[in-house]
């Protein structure tokens, strides 16, 4: 489990939020609303951030796995991502989306940590990664050229950034605009990546 980064919370913005950390030990997790926990944290309220933590680090961690091939590192950018959305989460604009928010941002740390540790970095298999959460890829266009591939084997192949592009897009579900977002491009330009790399997949999978 991911740690909650620490900290004072005063009294008054507790008191401000609304919601008292009482209320999340008196309530099932899953009936509180995403946008809620987001708000309440943003206020300080620290149950409301461990809830978000709890829901969400798995997610974290196998966007950044696929992203770094390595589990330490990959555990590191997820601890980093929860450090920098405590620091940030009162900037969310919308909190009812922010696991795509929190998916973009330990990617982003991920593909930090493997530039700054590139000549370090173990090449290990990525055969242990956990894929069972990946979605019917049948069902999206983008995906035909993979969709009876080995995604293992295809993963290992690619740079971080495509790498970052498959795990935000078949992974963590995130759409073309948040992908943009994500990796500071335009949505256009992130569907067109995308577009282009399953092609060049397709025809090195051609050639094996």
């Amino acid at each position: 489990m991911a740690r909650v980064p620490g900290g004072h919370v005063a009294a008054s913005r507790r008191n401000q939020s609304g919601l008292d950390r009482s209320l999340y030990c008196m309530v099932v997790a899953m009936e509180v609303q995403a946008g809620e926990l987001v708000r309440a944290a943003a206020l300080g309220d620290e149950a409301a951030f461990t809830e978000l933590v709890a829901r969400h680090h798995l997610d974290l961690q196998r966007v950044a796995y696929v992203i770094c091939r390595d589990p330490a590192l990959a555990e590191d950018a997820a601890q980093a991502a929860w450090a920098i959305a405590w620091r940030r989460i009162g900037a969310v604009k919308e909190p009812e989306q922010i696991r795509g928010w929190l998916v973009a941002v330990a990617a982003n740390e991920a593909r930090r940590i493997m530039r700054s540790r590139h000549s370090r970095v173990q090449e290990i298999s990525v055969a242990d990664v956990e894929m069972r959460s990946l979605p019917d890829l049948r069902s999206d266009p983008l995906a035909a050229g993979i969709a009876n591939t080995d995604l293992r084997r295809v993963l290992a192949a690619l740079e971080p950034m495509d790498r970052a592009l498959i795990a935000l897009r078949y992974i963590a579900e995130l759409s073309s605009d948040e992908i943009g977002r994500a990796l500071g491009m335009s949505s256009s330009g992130a569907r067109g990546r995308l577009s282009r790399l399953l092609l060049r997949l397709r025809g090195d999978l051609r050639d094996e």
